[in-house]
C-alpha cells in the first residue's frame, strides 16, 4: 500500500492531486452560476491555461495526479465500476441512466462523471424540467482541497455543505479506496457512508499545523456539529492533541479558513490582518485533547497568540501589504490563499502584487511561474521562493492555489 501522509502544511511536497478544469465549466450559465457556488461564469481556455501553470510548477517538485486519470484507472475494474455507479444513481435517484453509464468504457465514463449526464427525454416531467442533467456537471471539482483531506496517515472524506458537491466526495472516496498508488483503507471519516446532514466540513477549513495540532475554521461550510464530530474521531486516534477552532464570519470572502490564513514556513504565515491581527479579529477556541475524557476549552482573542501556547510561533506576512484597501482587494483575490510546497517554498496568484512585496521583505522572493514551466528557473537550485501564477480567471471561481491542491504525501518536518 502506498504511503499517504500529511503531518504539516509545509513539509516537502511529494504527491498531490489536481483536476484541470474541463467542459463541465461550460455547462454553467449566468443564471446557474450562484447555485453552483460561483460569482460569475469562467472562460475555459483562460482557466485551463492558468491551471497548466499550477500543474507545471508542481510537477517540478512532486508527483502530480489528475482526478480524471485516477478515475479511469479504477473504472477498469468492473466490480468497482458497478459499485460506484450504483451508489451514485441511488444517492441522486437517477437509476434510469444507470445502464447508459455502465455501457461506457472507462475513459468515457470517467469523463462523463465529471462533465455530467443529461436527463433522458422519456417523460413530460423530464422534458419540461429546468434541470437538464440527471448527473450534474462538477464545475467545483478543480478545487480538489475540499472533498478529501489527509491528516497524518488517515483520509477524511468531506461532508460537503452544498448537495451539488456530493458527487465530488463520492469520487474521491473511490479513488482512495481502490487506486493502487493512493490506496488507503484507514478513513478517519467517510461522509459517503454516514447519515449526518448537519455534520459538514470541507478541506479549506482544515489546516494541519503540526502532527499533533490542527486548525479548523468554523464557517458557512464547516458546521459546529461537523467540528464536534471530527474532534470525536481525533480523540479516538489519540494522535491529535490540540484543535484550534477559528470562528469565521459567514461571508462569501471567508468561506474557508485558508482564505484568511495559510502557513508558508516554520515561522511564517500569510494572514489577512483585519481578521487575524486587529481588535476585530476572529475568536479562537483552543480545545486541548490531552485528557480525552475531559478536554479543555480555552478562548483566545488572537490566532497567532493562541498558537504560541503550544510552541508554534509564526510571524505574519500581510495579505495586501499595509494599506487597508489593498488588504481587502487582495484577500478577495485569494491573496492569503497560498499553497506551500516546502518550508518557504510557496505558490499563489501573481496579481496580488502587494502581498508578493511583503513576501519579498520576509526573504521569500517572487518567481514567475512560466519561467519555471519553461525551464528558465530550476527550483531545485533555489532556497525560498514565491512562485506567481496567472490567476485572474481561476480566482473568479472563488479560490486560490491551496484550494486547487490536495496534498496526499509530504515529508516530515519539525515545527
Amino acid at each position: 500500500m502506498a504511503d499517504v501522509c500529511v503531518s504539516s502544511e509545509i513539509g516537502l511536497l511529494k504527491k498531490v492531486i489536481l483536476h484541470t478544469p474541463g467542459t463541465e465549466l461550460e455547462a454553467m450559465t449566468p443564471e446557474t452560476a450562484i447555485e453552483l457556488l460561483y460569482d460569475d461564469i469562467l472562460y475555459l481556455p483562460a482557466a485551463q491555461k492558468q491551471h497548466a501553470q499550477l500543474a507545471g510548477v508542481l510537477s517540478k517538485i512532486a508527483n502530480v495526479y489528475q482526478v480524471k486519470d485516477l478515475l479511469q484507472d479504477i473504472l477498469v475494474n468492473k466490480t468497482v465500476r458497478n459499485e460506484l455507479i450504483s451508489l451514485i444513481c441511488n444517492k441522486l435517484n437517477v437509476n434510469d441512466v444507470k445502464d447508459e453509464l455502465l455501457s461506457l468504457n472507462n475513459k468515457k465514463l470517467a469523463s462523463q462523471l465529471i462533465t455530467g449526464t443529461y436527463l433522458k427525454q422519456n417523460s413530460l416531467s423530464n422534458y419540461l424540467s429546468p434541470n437538464k442533467f440527471a448527473l450534474p456537471p462538477l464545475p467545483n471539482l478543480f478545487f480538489t482541497r475540499d472533498s478529501a483531506m489527509v491528516v497524518n496517515k488517515k483520509v477524511i472524506i468531506g461532508n460537503m455543505a452544498n448537495k451539488i458537491r456530493i458527487m465530488e466526495a463520492i469520487l474521491m472516496k473511490y479513488i482512495f479506496s481502490y487506486h493502487p498508488q493512493l490506496q488507503c483503507h484507514e478513513f478517519l471519516f467517510d461522509a459517503t457512508r454516514e447519515k449526518t446532514p448537519n455534520v459538514t466540513f470541507e478541506g479549506g477549513d482544515i489546516l494541519v499545523a503540526r502532527e499533533d495540532t490542527l486548525l479548523i475554521g468554523m464557517s458557512e461550510r464547516t458546521s459546529i456539529p461537523g467540528i464536534d464530530y471530527l474532534i470525536k474521531q481525533f480523540k479516538n486516534t489519540g494522535r491529535i492533541k490540540n484543535v484550534f477552532v477559528v470562528i469565521l464570519p459567514k461571508a462569501r470572502a471567508t468561506i474557508h479558513l485558508d482564505m484568511v490564513f495559510t502557513m508558508i514556513d516554520t515561522d511564517k504565515a500569510v494572514v489577512y490582518p483585519p481578521l487575524i491581527l486587529t481588535k476585530e479579529a476572529v475568536d479562537v477556541i483552543h480545545i486541548n485533547l490531552s485528557n480525552l475524557e475531559n478536554p479543555k476549552f480555552i478562548r483566545h482573542d488572537y490566532l497567532l497568540d493562541a498558537l504560541k501556547t503550544v510552541g508554534i510561533k509564526l510571524s505574519p506576512v500581510f495579505c495586501g501589504g499595509k494599506d487597508e484597501k489593498q488588504q481587502e482587494r487582495e484577500q478577495w483575490m485569494s491573496g492569503a490563499n497560498f499553497f506551500t510546497m516546502g518550508p518557504g517554498k510557496v505558490l499563489g496568484y501573481g496579481m496580488n502584487y502587494n502581498t508578493y512585496e511583503e513576501l519579498e521583505k520576509a526573504g521569500i522572493p517572487r518567481i514567475e511561474a512560466q519561467d519555471v514551466v519553461d525551464g528558465k528557473i530550476d527550483l531545485s537550485k533555489m532556497g525560498k521562493f514565491a512562485v506567481a501564477i496567472s490567476g485572474n480567471e481561476l480566482n473568479r471561481g472563488g479560490g486560490g492555489c491551496r484550494c486547487m491542491t490536495m496534498p496526499i504525501q509530504r515529508g516530515e518536518i519539525k515545527i
